[in-house]
């Protein structure tokens, strides 16, 4: 079992300790099960009973039981707690593409379901250990009262094993696909807690939801897990049925043909029945040890996944203070999803020619991925644009820049690379644009037109495949991308807001929040005390403006807003585009704003129009930078 590699692997000599101490307590208790039947055997036969004994015997029996349960589970929850923080270190590193690729409610599965599974199935190995240590030390002691019944015991119950083993293969399978059947009942569950008003207002739409995606996944669940216990209780009592067999083939057949003593067959009886309650435990335990390898398996399928690709937390950083204005230029800018069917290779141009690649295009029009990472990231040029491997991983070739989806191929071409296979999916680019500080810039477009796409690359949370984005002149790579990120206060249309303000060291946090709380006329709603907000239950527009007061305390040269204003009120949505825009403007900030909302295009200083990932124009609407703000 992959479980007890698990544990071994995060410490071997607790393991041995905790072996050690079973050992021991078996072996107390195989010489316990002698003082029993020195006891009732007739007087004369066999040692003298002694209650000393007998009580120093129990004392190690409970001593040595006692230091292995605790060792054990130690070593469990510690392992559980490294696994926890392993799976969320790998979330928060993963490239921000895969983990949308992999979806909210397998990345809850995983990090509630799978862990509660494995947490039991590490929970039970403690008293498992005590449990086999008894029954090693009961089999040796038969051995020791008597060979053939020995022989006969051991046989019956490896008999007996073979026939559970034979259920547990089937077990497993079925538990397999039920931990898949978990990942759809919580993505319905998601669908529940987020379209609940779409399900309220549609009874046909929510009486099919319920039968067919909901009830139908949780029956399926059910179904396999009553399937998958009827089959082991099966089992499980066949192998009782084949143990009782053997009982009474002993008591009725072999001892009278062998003609055994009374003595022998009362420290049989004894030993048995002294075997039956670590059996039963045991056996009970096996299904949830089954569920904690099958969640393990998951797990370590979701870790392969990320661990295939580059890890962001070992990006270099280095601490230097941020830019104090902030001029960001594209070049050529490309970005490809390669998990979407699309049309290879890049899109139209607005006449319906294709467009030309920027430079670095083969004779086969294909577009060449700028991979030079530069001297600070790399000294080699891979052709598929892959980062270096992650410290501490094993040889091997690394994984895809963040944003790249899934592990390199395996004849070492990327789409796009020479010799590889063409880019599929959404394209966007490329794209050329200046964004400068105390200018506002607009990005818009239709829906699908790539604006989220751009706003994610412009603050460092996908790497650019085509192309370069430069920061004051300085080429934005592998050896600064974490620093470039900490330059941008962005406000997405999926935001989340935190409660708290964390990663803040400001003394006057509290009064300084508050105040932008007034002045954004949220301050009777909600006010800060100890960096904590007094409450986040508010209507979405509201959320929006204590998102903006994160954005404000953070002071970033760079400000990016998607779809900030769709949901405030006419008159705050006039104060945003008029006042906020352009006091941030005025303080110097490099404003970039993706909106829908024309009849504001006048507040922008350049406009850049995107269809369907193409750059169609950019313009500038003012000659001089702030004229529509004077």
């Amino acid at each position: 079992m992959k479980l007890f590699g698990f544990l071994f692997s995060v410490s071997w000599a607790q393991i041995a300790a905790a072996v050690l101490m079973g050992l021991i307590g078996g072996g107390a208790n195989a010489y316990l099960v002698t003082q029993i039947n020195a006891a009732v055997a007739p007087p004369g036969v066999g040692a003298d009973p002694s209650w000393q004994r007998f009580v120093a015997t129990v004392a190690v029996v409970i001593a040595t039981g006692l230091a292995s349960q605790i060792l054990l589970i130690r070593l469990a929850q510690d392992a559980i707690y490294r696994l926890r923080a392993k799976l969320s270190a790998g979330v928060v590193s993963a490239p921000l593409e895969h983990l949308e690729r992999l979806g909210t409610h397998r990345l809850l599965a995983t990090l509630t379901e799978d862990v509660r599974s494995l947490s039991m199935a590490v929970s039970a190995i403690p008293s498992m250990c005590v449990d086999i240590a008894t029954i090693v030390g009961c089999l040796v002691y038969l051995a020791v009262l008597s060979a053939p019944l020995f022989a006969i015991q051991v046989g019956a119950t490896l008999i007996a094993i073979g026939v559970v083993e034979s259920f547990l293969t089937h077990v497993r399978g079925i538990f397999r696909g039920a931990r898949e059947r978990e990942d759809d009942l919580l993505g319905s569950f998601h669908s529940v807690s987020v379209g609940i008003k779409e399900l309220k207002g549609h009874r046909a739409r929510r009486r099919d939801f319920m039968d067919r995606r909901l009830l139908g996944a949780a029956a399926d669940l059910r179904d396999r897990n009553v399937e998958a216990g009827v089959k082991f209780s099966i089992g499980q009592n066949i192998g009782q049925v084949l143990q009782l067999g053997t009982m009474a083939l002993i008591l009725f057949g072999v001892a009278v043909w062998m003609d055994l003593p009374a003595e022998t067959m009362v420290g049989y009886v004894i030993v048995t029945t002294f075997l039956a309650m670590p059996m039963q435990n045991f056996m009970s335990r096996i299904p949830d040890l089954l569920r904690g390898d099958v969640a393990l398996a998951k797990i370590t399928t979701l870790e392969l996944s990320m661990e295939a690709l580059h890890d962001e937390e070992a990006l270099p950083y280095t601490e230097r203070p941020l830019a104090t204005s902030a001029r960001l230029e594209l070049a050529g800018l490309g970005y490809t999803y390669l998990t979407e069917p699309g049309v290879p290779g890049p899109p139209p141009g607005p006449g319906g020619e294709h467009r030309r690649p920027p430079d670095g295009g083969g004779r086969d029009g294909r577009p060449r991925p700028d991979v030079d990472w530069g001297t600070s990231g790399r000294a080699e040029t891979v052709p598929d644009g892959r980062l270096p491997a992650r410290p501490g991983r094993r040889g091997g070739p690394a994984g895809p820049p963040p944003g790249r989806q899934g592990p390199p191929p395996p004849d070492g071409r990327g789409p796009g690379a020479p010799g590889g296979p063409p880019p599929a999916g959404f394209h966007l680019g490329p794209v050329d644009a200046v964004f400068e500080p105390g200018r506002i810039t607009f990005i818009v477009g239709g829906n699908g037109s790539g604006k989220s796409t751009l706003a994610k690359l412009l603050t460092g949370l996908y790497v650019p495949q085509q192309g370069t984005i430069t920061l004051n002149g300085e080429r934005i790579d592998h050896g600064n991308i974490e620093w470039f990120r900490q330059n941008t206060s962005a406000i997405f249309t999926d935001f989340h807001l935190f409660d708290e303000y964390l990663g803040f060291d400001d003394p006057d946090l509290d009064d300084r929040a508050n105040r932008y709380l007034d002045m954004l006329a949220i301050g009777d709603k909600a006010r800060v005390l100890d960096g904590r907000l007094s409450t986040t239950a508010l209507s979405q527009g509201q959320r929006k403006r204590l998102a903006l007061v994160t954005a404000m305390l953070e002071d970033r040269p760079i400000y990016l807003f998607d779809e900030w204003a769709a949901d405030q009120e006419p008159r705050f949505r006039d104060r945003f585009y008029r006042e906020i825009l352009g006091d941030l403007a005025a303080r110097g900030k490099t404003v970039v704003v993706i909106t829908h909302d024309d009849r504001y295009f006048d507040v922008a200083d350049t406009l850049i129009r995107l269809d369907v990932g193409v750059q169609q124009s950019t313009a500038s609407p003012h000659a001089t930078p702030g004229e529509h703000r004077r």
